[in-house]
């Protein structure tokens, strides 16, 4: 691929995630007038990791032009360059990783501490990522004999950037947390009550992240069957597509309320800052796909979900209770406690 535009698709991918970044902490400080969570501040730092990735690319590819890669390992007669590209694999990883924690933040705050099983899984998922974040920072650092060795002219190929080794271990880290990722919410369906195509709507949201899934797995093939040689142009628009993509992707559900706000333009409710649907009136009615929650004063309509832990199994009155703090992001966490009057 030529340098020119390599550089300048790079450019346009990372434009683009800045969009949907701005976009998605426009809606939730100015439509839903929310604060923004430790999620929003995680998608950012993966967005400015993409950024240090596509400057350091950029760089490195000007280098090339003066002093170009020779065949067939791809050596380099520049420190510059060994420098640059050494750097980079952190920007790189930082900017795959940041959008999986800001996932798994969101989790850890939107399951209740009643959903055990739910809770178990979401503590293992961030002990897996956090896990396999780390080991991939040591690969990064301790994979030369010496750190030096990264940005030294006659020991380049045991460099970080220049090892299959370190690139295949670190891909299996970053795909197998992609697929815990994309696995986990699907089991966060069952506990939730909604219709049926609400929830099929909901496996459709969940199932965007088999756009990073993909495009990671297409990355870690071409560097498979070209032998690892892959030119800097083609191989650092991959990287910074897969960033790009991470970042958008986990951005892209929070743009519902953008179409959820024009298609009720004819029946508007008013949102309190903690998240809630609320109704002036106090007798609750049904109508055009809106229902009722068990929580007086609220209502639930199809854009927003309802979890539900259930604290007892006799059937009968129910009753339920809720916090200002369990409103998570167009998701109302109720908790309801069945009550059983017996006869004296």
């Amino acid at each position: 691929m030529q340098i020119v535009a390599s550089i300048v698709i790079q450019f346009v991918l990372v434009v683009l995630a800045l969009a949907i970044t701005v976009l998605r902490c426009y809606i939730r400080i100015f439509l839903e007038r929310r604060t923004l969570t430790l999620p929003d501040y995680f998608v950012w730092g993966g967005w400015f990791s993409t950024l240090g990735f596509c400057i350091g690319s950029i760089i490195a590819l000007n280098i090339q032009i003066k002093h170009p890669l020779v065949e067939p390992d791809l050596l380099t007669d520049s420190v510059a360059y060994l420098k640059t590209v050494f750097i980079m694999c952190y920007f790189f990883n930082f900017g795959l990783y940041f959008p999986k924690v800001s996932l798994v933040a969101f989790y850890w705050w939107l399951i209740p501490l009643g959903f055990r099983r739910l809770r178990i899984a979401v503590y293992v998922g961030a002990a897996y990522v956090g896990c396999c974040f780390i080991a991939t920072l040591l690969s990064d650092t301790l994979h030369a004999p010496r750190i030096s060795d990264n940005w030294s002219i006659e020991n380049q190929l045991n460099s970080t950037w220049n090892s299959y080794i370190t690139f295949a271990i670190n891909w299996s880290m970053n795909w197998s947390t992609d697929l815990l990722l994309f696995i986990l919410p699907f089991f966060i369906v069952n506990c939730l009550k909604l219709r049926k195509r609400q929830k099929i709507a909901l496996c459709g949201v969940f199932s965007i992240g088999l756009i990073t899934i993909a495009i990671s797995l297409a990355r870690f093939i071409v560097y498979t069957v070209t032998d690892y040689n892959v030119d800097d142009a083609s191989g650092n628009l991959w990287c910074t597509a897969e960033m790009c993509t991470a970042t958008i992707v986990v951005s892209l559900p929070s743009l519902k309320a953008l179409i959820v706000r024009s298609s009720s333009n004819n029946t508007t409710y008013p949102r309190s800052t903690n998240g809630y649907m609320q109704h002036a009136g106090s007798k609750p009615f049904s109508n055009h796909g809106v229902s009722i929650s068990h929580v007086q004063g609220v209502r639930i309509s199809d854009d927003e979900l309802e979890l539900v832990f259930q604290g007892s199994r006799n059937p009968s009155r129910a009753t339920s209770s809720t916090r200002p703090e369990d409103a998570k992001d167009n998701v109302i966490v109720t908790t309801e406690w069945n009550v059983t009057t017996h006869a004296v």
